[in-house]
Formats: C-alpha cells, sequence, structure tokens
C-alpha cells in the first residue's frame, strides 16, 4: 500500500484536553466559608492540573494561604501552588513561609514580585526586591525538602505581562525579565490581564523568537461588570480597551451588563483556543457559578469519569 493511503485510514488522534486552572482567593469570613465546599466541589468536578491560592493582606498575607492549602490537602486531591510576593516579608520571613506552606501540602508556588508601596520605588531592606531572587530562595527551601517532594521538585511558575508591566519602560525589557526567570529555573508563566486575544498571541510570538521555551498560560478574567473590569485594570497597570467600556456601560441593567462582559469574555477566549492554545487559566473570584457559565459557553464541561 503506498504510505500517503496508509496514513489516511489511520484514525485521527484525539486532539489533547484542554489543560485548566482555576485561582481561588482564602476565605476572609463566614459567608466565605459557608459557600467555600460548594466551590471546592464544583471546581473539583472539573478535574483542574492545580489550583493556584492567593495571597493578600486582607487573608493575613499567608496564614490565610497556607490554611486554605492545608484544608484542600486533607480534603481533596487537589494539586496546588501557593502564590508568594517578595512583599509578604523579608527574606528569612519567606523562607520560614516556603517551609511551612510545603508542610501544608503545597507542592509549586507562583513567584511575584508583589506591588511596591504607594510612593516607594523599592522594598525595604532585608526584603528581596525582584521575583527572580525569590525563585532562587525557593529552590534552596526546595533542595533541603528533596526527600519530601515527588522526583525532588517543587513546580515554579512566574508571571508574565501580554500588555507590558506597569513599570517596564519598553516590551523588550518585559522578555528579558522573562527569559531571566526562565534561565533561573521557572516552568511556566501565567499572564497577569488582558483584554485582547491578539495581545496574548503577540506576547507569546515575540517570547518564543527570543528564546522563551517555557508555557505561557493565558490568566482568563471573566468580565461580569464595568465596575470589577475598571477595578482590575487599576490593580494590573493597564487601561481598559474604550471598546470593552462602551460594551459594558451601554448595558441598561445588570443582567445585559452580565451578558455582554460574558460575550467578550468568551470571544477573547475562543480566538486564544482556536490558534491552539493548551491551557486556560481561569480567574475565578471564588465564584463558580460564572467559572461553570464561562466553561460552558466554551464547551468546556465536567468529565464524566
Amino acid at each position: 500500500m503506498d504510505p500517503l493511503d496508509e496514513a489516511l485510514e489511520q484514525p485521527a488522534r484525539t486532539p489533547a484536553r484542554t489543560a485548566l486552572s482555576f485561582e481561588l482567593i482564602p476565605p476572609r469570613h463566614d459567608a466565605d466559608e459557608a459557600k467555600l465546599k460548594d466551590l471546592v466541589s464544583g471546581l473539583a468536578a472539573y478535574k483542574p492540573d492545580y489550583i493556584a491560592v492567593t495571597s493578600s493582606r486582607r487573608s493575613g498575607w499567608l496564614e490565610g494561604t497556607a490554611d486554605f492549602i492545608a484544608r484542600l490537602t486533607e480534603s481533596t486531591n487537589l494539586p496546588t501552588i501557593a502564590h508568594l510576593a517578595c512583599t509578604a516579608g523579608t527574606e528569612e520571613e519567606l523562607a520560614d513561609w516556603i517551609r511551612r506552606l510545603i508542610d501544608s501540602g503545597v507542592r509549586g508556588f507562583l513567584a511575584l514580585r508583589g506591588d511596591l508601596p504607594e510612593g516607594e520605588t523599592s522594598l525595604p531592606e532585608g526584603y528581596l526586591q525582584y521575583a527572580t531572587q525569590l525563585l532562587t530562595l525557593i529552590q534552596e527551601i526546595e533542595e533541603e525538602n528533596a526527600y519530601r517532594l515527588a522526583a525532588g521538585k517543587l513546580a515554579l511558575s512566574v508571571a508574565c505581562y501580554p500588555s507590558g508591566h506597569a513599570e517596564s519602560p519598553t516590551p523588550d525589557l518585559d522578555l528579558d525579565v522573562l527569559l531571566s526567570k526562565q534561565r533561573l529555573g521557572a516552568d511556566f508563566a501565567i499572564t497577569q490581564l488582558f483584554f485582547a486575544a491578539e495581545d496574548y498571541l503577540q506576547f507569546a510570538e515575540q517570547s518564543r523568537m527570543a528564546g522563551v521555551r517555557i508555557p505561557l498560560i493565558p490568566g482568563i478574567m471573566p468580565m461580569t461588570s464595568l465596575k470589577r473590569v475598571e477595578r482590575m485594570g487599576v490593580l494590573s497597570g493597564i487601561e481598559v480597551p474604550q471598546t470593552v467600556v462602551d460594551a459594558l456601560s451601554s448595558a441598561s441593567t445588570p443582567e445585559e451588563e452580565y451578558e455582554a462582559g460574558m460575550q467578550l469574555t468568551v470571544e477573547l477566549t475562543q480566538k486564544l483556543l482556536d490558534a491552539g492554545v493548551g491551557g486556560l487559566h481561569i480567574y475565578t473570584h471564588n465564584n463558580l457559578a460564572v467559572t461553570e457559565d464561562l466553561l460552558s459557553r466554551l464547551g468546556i464541561e465536567k468529565p464524566t469519569n
């Protein structure tokens, strides 16, 4: 048989499933606690590849993160990674937190510099100044715990910025920093907020051309209201496109605003999937219903086995 004919007779290879991960916020009060069980079980039904747990001053920095991860470890088999920022403490304090988080069951970290205090251009003496330094510290603690970890390895992730870092003067510097993170052991990167699929796709292409080989996982925020979108734009240091503002502000009811925002989110995300992007990281804001709605609109259903 002709090799081409033989190849044509072979069954088509089943496409790999879309990798899926979720960002969760540690509960801060009783109302969060009440819905936590349903949130975790609902997200677990998608069999995500990992859950990323945030840290912030509002949740006691890493106290809430460690407690939440310990609870997830005890009650589920979900792999977890912890957000860890240089702003959370001195180098010595961060080292202790890394050990405690490993004890709580975490098997990976998202290493961040974190937002500088208002009016400051650097962190106080004794603090790590850059996420690259934090990567090195995590790996030092990882070496201490090599016998406890699968293959002696923690998953190391970092942030990347398709719309540019607010403090970066040029896109080239953003790429240089990402390459430095890769050289220092980052296994993958999760993008910060962006509003157009083209921003991610162009950034990914430029990164590959510059020598970045780690996966660049797009972070997807459901655009459920103009207030939330503008708030997240401020926190991320990027301007919300006028097209997004117009679409959301033209709604006459909260329901119409929600629908307009979800349509924008689905359109953006579907373009990424159609372009061959293999994974999504969903910023859930601890809202199961919105997350399920988004995934359903994208045709991503809960596995049946």
